[in-house]
């Protein structure tokens, strides 16, 4: 038998249905979206912890180096003709300088072609490296000395055949071989001509070329491949620029070098040679540099009153307004924080020097918590010398940077205090989904009964309309006594 919804009673069953299925569904919807929406805040708030303590992490790990604390600057009285660098090791003090003469690399030019696509020959360019002694070609005619091999140097060869047999071929082929050579093609208003130049500087690392030409046969004529060799037997290539050492002088000492950037003169100092300076000596001032020790000190301060007042933040509590923190009132939150609070400002137990705690710095905690630095008594504690520094931060466990790392890996790391809070409040975020669930379940249960038994309700309240109807015909059918007596 098909029931009609509300045919019997008239009733509005699917609307009377829906709003109470509405009403159960309601209160726990609500519920549920309010445990979500805290959950998904303090994880959110974790997150932005997380962020914080991260960064102050970051920015400690300077203070556990050491290197933050020896660091060097070199100066120099004449930046145009030298400039220098210092690291930890170099040695303070002031040199003078002079620049005699610049390293430079040699460089040799091929006759002229009328363009880069002509055809220079086939066979192999064997390339040595070493010190050429060669009398250049102005005001004379070029001659070829001698040529004194560079053990350090190892010989190379390139082939050249018919697919790269050109200029622009052999100049791409050079190039590829990465050899030590490079070459180039320059258009000086005759024709074009290739360039070989030696990508090292020194004396040492001139270029001798040899041919073994697959044309003619004859490597050192001026047809075929021939035309580019540089050596006893024939230099046919022009050398445009001869290599040579540096020469300079420091605090009177001669000394050369291949490179015009010197490593070895002082030690921990990098010295780059830029342009000769006439005999007129300059001067290379190695001091300490106190600037990247304070920097970094005023970046871990920095990092430290971010965390204070991000942590106010999410820990606050307002009773005027109930307005609360997203993570007020969190056990694990109240724990990082205090415990990060006390690595920062509890002084160093035994310190291998005058430093025993930030304070002693000139930096203070404020009444909201953060740190202020005093400028004047950080600068005299940079004068007095690194070690206390090195021993207030980075001694091993017992510094402050080094404690505080310690803390923070622990911390921060897979498994630690923060992961697991925060995996166990996703894992409540998850077991929403699971609720509304169970939920809907529920309710397409109740509201398949409720459609029942409104369905049944509707039914008999047909039947009892219909048995009214037929009562209602059946007594509008008994005759009356007043119609027995008027018949």
């Amino acid at each position: 038998m098909v029931s009609v919804t509300g045919v019997g009673s008239g009733l509005d069953i699917e609307g009377l249905v829906t709003q109470l299925v509405a009403a159960e569904r309601t209160p726990v919807e609500n519920r549920l979206l309010r445990r979500e929406a805290s959950l998904t805040s303090e994880l959110s708030g974790f997150g932005t912890l997380k962020g914080v303590l991260a960064e102050l992490q970051a920015r400690s790990a300077a203070l556990r180096n050491e290197g933050t604390f020896t660091q060097r600057t070199a100066t120099s009285s004449n930046t145009s003709a030298f400039t220098a660098t210092a690291s930890a090791s170099a040695a303070a003090g002031n040199y003078s300088v002079t620049v005699d003469a610049l390293a430079s690399a040699q460089s040799l030019a091929s006759g002229s072609f009328s363009s880069a696509a002509n055809v220079v020959g086939e066979g192999t360019l064997t390339f040595r490296f070493g010190t050429v002694d060669a009398t250049p070609s102005v005001p004379g005619p070029q001659v070829f000395n001698g040529f004194t091999v560079n053990p350090e140097r190892a010989t190379a060869s390139v082939t050249i055949d018919a697919n790269n047999n050109t200029l622009a071929g052999v100049r791409d082929a050079v190039n590829a071989a990465d050899i030590g050579v490079s070459a180039a093609i320059v258009n000086d208003g005759s024709g074009a001509r290739l360039l070989f130049s030696s990508t090292d500087t020194g004396a040492a690392n001139a270029i001798e070329v040899s041919v073994a030409d697959a044309g003619d046969g004859n490597d050192t004529d001026l047809a075929g491949l021939s035309r580019l060799s540089f050596n006893a037997g024939s230099a046919n290539l022009t050398q445009t620029a001869a290599a040579a050492d540096a020469n300079f002088t420091l605090n009177g000492l001669a000394l050369t070098s291949t490179s015009n950037t010197i490593t070895e003169a002082l030690d921990g100092v990098s010295l780059t040679l830029k342009e000769t300076t006439s005999g007129a000596a300059g001067t290379l001032s190695v001091s300490e540099n106190r600037a990247v020790a304070r920097s970094a000190i005023e970046q871990f301060v920095n990092a430290y009153n971010t965390f204070i007042s991000t942590a106010s933040n999410l820990t606050r509590f307002d009773p005027a307004t109930g307005a609360a923190g997203a993570l007020q009132g969190d056990f694990s939150a109240r724990t990082v924080i205090s415990q990060v609070r006390n690595a920062v400002t509890a002084s160093v137990q035994n310190p291998d020097g005058p430093f025993g705690s930030l304070a002693e710095l000139g930096i203070t905690t404020t009444a909201d918590g953060t740190l202020s630095i005093n400028s004047e008594r950080l600068n005299t504690a940079l004068e007095d010398g690194n070690s206390g520094l090195i021993s207030l931060f980075g001694r091993s466990e017992t510094g402050i940077a080094q404690r505080l790392d310690g803390l923070l890996t622990g911390v921060l790391g897979t498994g630690g205090l923060l992961d697991a809070r925060t995996d166990g409040l996703q894992s409540s975020v998850d077991s929403i989904s699971d609720d509304r669930e169970v939920l809907d379940r529920r309710l397409e249960a109740l509201e398949a009964r409720y459609r029942a038994q409104f369905n049944a309700l509707d039914g008999l309240l047909a039947q009892i309309n219909s048995t009214g109807s037929f009562v209602s015909e059946q007594l509008a059918n008994i005759p009356l006594p007043s119609d027995r007596f008027s018949n």
